[in-house]
């Protein structure tokens, strides 16, 4: 049975970083996701890694994804979350402030009170890594990579 380990990172680099180590240790790019707010900061965490094109959602191109754009910009809309790599499809375009990134992540495995601890970590600009494991003895790989590049505790204190 697949497992996803997940990580939240500050800082660019650093997700950039655990991603490539990652990659270095044998994890697939087809194995791994990125989500966050910024939609250039994971432009170019993607560039820099290989794991897909940023996806924004449904709706967001073109003339109705500008006027969301601008509409989110004025805090007329809620803010809504980026995401590449496999879990994209069903996250991108997650709405952060109503519950509609912690329904998502709940929709791919991730237990409702770790759900809406990872949308808060979204809201404050967070990067979270998310990983695709078809054997649970990587895990402990992914988690020793993550902690080597400052990967954030799950619970906001």
């Amino acid at each position: 049975m697949p497992t996803l380990v997940l990580g939240i990172f500050g800082h660019r680099s650093d997700a950039a970083l655990a991603i490539g180590e990652l990659k270095e240790n044998g994890i697939k790019s087809k194995n791994i996701s990125a989500v966050t707010k910024q939609k250039n900061t994971l432009e170019i965490i993607t560039h820099d890694t290989g794991i897909g094109a940023t996806q924004s959602g449904e709706g967001n191109e073109g003339l109705f994804g500008t006027a969301r754009g601008l509409g989110v910009g004025l805090d007329m809309l809620a803010d809504t979350v980026v995401a590449a790599g496999p879990a994209a499809r069903k996250l991108a375009g997650a709405d952060i402030e109503t519950d509609g990134l912690t329904v998502s992540l709940i929709g791919i495995g991730i237990p409702q009170e770790d759900a809406e601890a990872y949308a808060r970590h979204a809201e404050l600009e967070h990067i979270i890594v998310i990983v695709f494991l078809d054997e649970e003895e990587q895990r402990g790989k992914v988690d020793s990579i993550f902690a080597k590049h400052q990967v954030l505790p799950l619970k906001i204190s």
